[in-house]
């Protein structure tokens, strides 16, 4: 079997040794010969990263140019190897249709249960449902590396290693980037990660769009969070992605600080201009469909975990029928509004 490519340039590029056998060795050629056998008979490099602050400025500055000359090459063949690995792992998934669609069909049913079935339902089988359809649907960077072979584990473990390497000489040697290596490493598999997601393509399109609206109108980030996980479980469950309306976000916060503010806990407001959810909604610039509210908990999590086990809650959250949504926290109170 030939050398990977990765090893190859690892001794071509950064081992001139192995090329020029004449010329006298330096502590940066050393250190990387070293690097390249303990990464490939799977040991500890932590001893060979400590030993760079040893070397001497001149060095650093040596060794930093030899990886950074070799590492667009290492970085885009790595990437390259795991589309494939990616896509191998994702048509091997390819049987799991008829278990989605199974499972989104148990899950709309439990809509059409009495309340009390439904409850039932929900506990038993409702959020499990969606754990496993967060599985099948969404893959993870890590389960789709569990599927390569040992070769390919062995070119990633050597690339994390380089990529490793040049983050310790750049901080070591002070030069100025913007991202580390194993960030940018990590982030372009997770990209290729999540363009194998079977999740609905506008949906996930309206989520992005979700986050960056949340942003310029400065919507709080536990709003934003709670709001992205109600439309993960819905597009989960077959259902499109609502559009965050910061107006409904503004009117939702502020039935909730009410909800506190005057120690009562319900749709049906006490405050002048403010009865109905519909009011609240208008007094924002928007209008309203629907609404569910809690009190318990500072986590959005928590918030939409606790409506998806209330029928009444988990049938407006999980309603067809809706196209925005907005979502309002004042401490330990939470306000969800809909809008068609």
């Amino acid at each position: 079997m030939h050398r990977s490519l990765i090893t190859s340039l690892l001794v071509l590029t950064l081992c001139p040794l192995a090329i020029h056998q004449s010329q006298a060795a330096t502590a940066g050629d050393e250190l990387l010969a070293a690097l390249t056998k303990r990464v490939e008979n799977n040991g500890d490099v932590s001893e060979i990263f400590d030993s760079i602050e040893d070397l001497p400025n001149s060095e650093v500055t040596d060794l930093y140019k030899k990886v950074e000359r070799v590492w667009p090459r290492l970085r885009d063949a790595w990437i390259s190897d795991f589309q494939r690995i990616a896509r191998d792992a994702s048509g091997k998934s390819g049987n799991n249709k008829n278990r989605i669609r199974d499972l989104r069909k148990e899950l709309a049913a439990m809509q059409g249960l009495a309340d009390g079935p439904m409850k039932e339902a929900l506990k038993k089988r409702g959020m499990p449902a969606i754990d496993e359809l967060r599985s099948l649907l969404v893959p993870k960077t890590k389960d789709i590396i569990a599927t390569a072979d040992d070769a390919q584990k062995k070119k990633r473990r050597t690339i994390l290693a380089i990529a490793r390497l040049r983050d310790i000489l750049v901080e070591t040697a002070i030069i100025p980037l913007t991202q580390t290596s194993v960030s940018e490493l990590t982030e372009a598999e997770n990209t290729v990660t999540r363009a194998l997601s079977g999740l609905d393509r506008k949906g996930l399109k309206i989520m992005e769009n979700n986050r960056k609206t949340a942003e310029k109108k400065k919507v709080p980030e536990p709003e934003r969070i709670g709001v992205a996980d109600a439309n993960m479980m819905r597009l989960l469950a077959g259902l499109s992605a609502l559009e965050i309306d910061p107006k409904l976000c503004e009117a939702a916060r502020d039935h909730s600080k009410d909800m506190e503010t005057l120690n009562f806990f319900a749709h049906e407001s006490p405050v002048k201009g403010k009865r109905t959810p519909n009011d609240r909604a208008k007094n924002f610039g928007t209008s309203a469909s629907g609404e569910n509210i809690y009190a318990g908990s500072t986590d959005p999590l928590s918030a939409n975990k606790g409506w998806f086990y209330s029928p009444g809650h988990h049938r407006n959250m999980f309603s067809s029928g809706h196209r925005r949504i907005g979502l309002g926290q004042h401490n330990r109170h939470w306000t969800q509004l809909f809008g068609r």
